[in-house]
């Protein structure tokens, strides 16, 4: 029987994670596996993890319309395309800059008498580290 697809939120969901940060895999076929996030998708809750959940995709040779330079018709080579699938972000912890481990991940502020000086920033909520993630 085949299982539901799940629901997409009605709006799009502020995500821990950002393009750019190191994440850990912490369930399904590529647990442990670290990688850099390649992409945020907010409105599906998903990130592309680069080196995990990979698919392939087998394609055919097939003709190009372009000629090539002695006149015949070229052919665009087929064979196994790998590439990277969004995952579900509560498959991934965000891995501490500082700590080098995956932690959760907690907001703090800034504070300051100059203008734009309250900012909020991305903290570690490791007990032992508590650094920023930004």
């Amino acid at each position: 029987m085949p299982r539901p697809k799940p629901s997409k939120p009605e709006e799009p969901v502020k995500l821990k994670v950002k393009k750019g940060d190191t994440v850990e895999v912490i369930s399904g076929k590529d647990v442990g596996t670290r990688g850099e996030v390649l992409s945020a998708h907010p409105r599906e809750n998903k990130v592309v993890v680069k080196g995990a959940n990979i698919t392939v995709k087998h394609t055919k040779d097939k003709p190009s319309n372009r000629a090539g330079a002695a006149g015949a018709n070229r052919v665009i080579k087929g064979g196994r395309l790998e590439t990277e699938a969004p995952l579900f972000v509560s498959k991934v912890m965000v891995v501490c800059p500082a700590c080098k481990r995956p932690t959760r991940v907690g907001y703090a502020y800034k504070e300051g008498d100059e203008k734009l000086s309250r900012r909020k920033y991305r903290v570690c909520k490791h007990p032992e580290c508590g650094k920023s993630l930004d």
